[in-house]
């Protein structure tokens, strides 16, 4: 289940606080099949409670996540 699922890095509470929200995508938790719809969008592992879900890829539009589970933040 995990093939091809990019597995995330975590980012402290206060460390988060710091980065650009602007430039954090959402994890989101689910089993909708959204491949080839979006070249960007990949499936992530969330560090923090191993959650996995779609995220657009493309560091020109996030550099870091927020998953869609825990809410927690990591880098993917």
């Amino acid at each position: 289940m995990t093939e091809g699922v990019k597995k995330g890095t975590k980012i402290t509470e206060d460390e988060a606080k710091k980065l650009d929200r602007a430039q954090m995508g959402v994890a989101i938790s689910g089993t909708a099949d959204v491949e080839g719809q979006d070249p960007y969008v990949g499936r992530v592992q969330c560090p923090w409670c191993d959650n996995i879900g779609r995220a657009i890829l493309d560091t020109d539009y996030y550099k870091w996540f927020a998953c869609g589970s825990c809410g927690r933040a990591f880098r993917a």
